[in-house]
């Protein structure tokens, strides 16, 4: 299974060890292995799980939240008891499965122009959500935000067990460490784990953003049913989440999916593209909108209000079709690293349909058998779904018994 970055912390009560052991295995399970949660409507998917706070190795499907084997079944009698301690905490249900109810989670996706908060249940519905533009001061700014989202969220619905967080930048798979995250100035070589955990006192999973995305995906969106997929995120900024076999793949420094820095579309020895990468300094926003104008483009506002207008757009169509041939050749790039099933796009620019037929017309001109390319059903929450599904993790190992 995936792992993420996590801080640890105390959790469920008084439960005796065997019941935490118990109780973990059943939060940290495989999507369809006993919570079969429906998708929140616009909301985001998730598989994997939490690396343990004292570094962070892949957790191969069928092993325990730590990293290690999940114990044996107890024995009948202790099981039994242990089913009934938990029963009467209110964590499971008549069939022993457990109760969405029971927990109340928060998710909170840091993107670079807005930062989206919810409180869910364990199965992912959302009950509260908060959207508004990140902070533009960055750095403890956008930490002071995080926390009052969170309390905002709490005081309406109650107490929190954890939190799962996912960030514009790149998070360290064993130290925590924060990195290439322009817009937290301040932040970078700080464990981002122990930081937030301070702040809001729970188990904490903290993650890339658009990892969460494919985590999302993963548990609740289209990329249940295929072995191996990616999540493109394509707005702002342009990057990639990758779940190969069902395990999250970061890198050996968190840094595995930034396709911002791929050669295409710019020169990558050009001094001009190294803060924001090549392919990114041709397909974010900014340089579209400015591709735009530079095409004799008439139109007023942003790119989002652009696509809105009903008129025809010679200069708009001309973009869309450069864009498309630039996403084809990162598709081509992907594909024969990772040889995905399918492919999901998000993001303000990724979500348009029009973007989309032009992307599987342009993969189908440089490749032989195109991967599944798609946009996601789970829209703006793919993000803040992922991190609820990090926070259950995060949960399920903070309440692992270590020797």
């Amino acid at each position: 299974m995936e792992h993420l970055t996590t801080a640890p912390g105390g959790a469920a009560g008084s439960l005796s060890a065997p019941a935490r052991q118990a109780l973990a295995r059943l939060l940290a399970e495989r999507p369809g292995a006993g919570d079969t949660a429906a998708p929140t409507p616009g909301a985001a998917p998730e598989p994997d799980r939490p690396a343990n706070g004292r570094g962070a190795d892949p957790i191969p499907t069928g092993e325990h939240p730590a990293g290690r084997p999940a114990r044996a079944t107890p024995p009948a009698g202790r099981a039994g008891t242990v089913a009934a301690e938990l029963a009467q905490a209110g964590w499971t249900g008549p069939q022993g499965g457990l109760r969405p109810e029971a927990a109340l989670l928060f998710g909170c996706d840091v993107g670079g122009t807005k930062t989206q908060s919810v409180l869910a249940t364990l199965d992912g519905r959302v009950l509260a959500e908060i959207r508004e533009q990140t902070d533009p001061a960055g750095g403890t700014a956008v930490l002071d935000q995080i926390a009052r989202h969170w309390r905002e969220l709490a005081s309406e619905q109650g107490p929190v067990a954890a939190a799962g967080i996912g960030l514009p930048g790149t998070v360290h798979p064993r130290s925590g460490q924060l990195s290439r995250a322009p817009n937290l100035a301040g932040l970078a070589g700080q464990d981002m784990r122990t930081v937030l955990a301070d702040r809001l006192g729970v188990p904490v999973a903290v993650e890339n953003d658009v990892n969460l995305a494919a985590l999302g995906e993963g548990w609740l969106g289209d990329g249940r049913g295929a072995g191996s997929f990616l999540f493109v995120a394509l707005g702002t900024g342009i990057g990639m989440g990758a779940l190969v076999e069902g395990t999250l793949l970061r890198g050996a420094h968190g840094a595995a999916g930034e396709i911002a820095a791929l050669p295409i579309g710019a020169d990558a020895f050009d001094p001009a593209t190294f803060a924001t990468g090549a392919l990114e300094s041709v397909v974010s926003t900014e340089a579209l909108l400015a591709d735009y104008r530079r095409l004799g483009g008439e139109g007023r506002g942003s790119l989002r209000e652009l696509f809105r207008a009903q008129a025809p757009d010679p200069a708009l169509a001309r973009v869309m079709d450069r864009l498309a041939g630039r996403v084809a050749l990162a598709v081509l790039a992907m594909t024969a690293v990772l040889d995905p099933e399918r492919i999901i796009f998000g993001g303000g620019i990724g979500s348009r349909p029009e973007l989309l037929a032009r992307i599987r017309a342009r993969t189908a001109d440089c490749m032989d058998t195109p991967p599944d390319c798609r946009i996601s059903a789970l829209g703006n929450r793919a993000g803040v779904i992922g991190a609820i599904r990090a926070a259950r993790l995060a949960l399920a190992s903070a309440l692992e018994i270590r020797p």
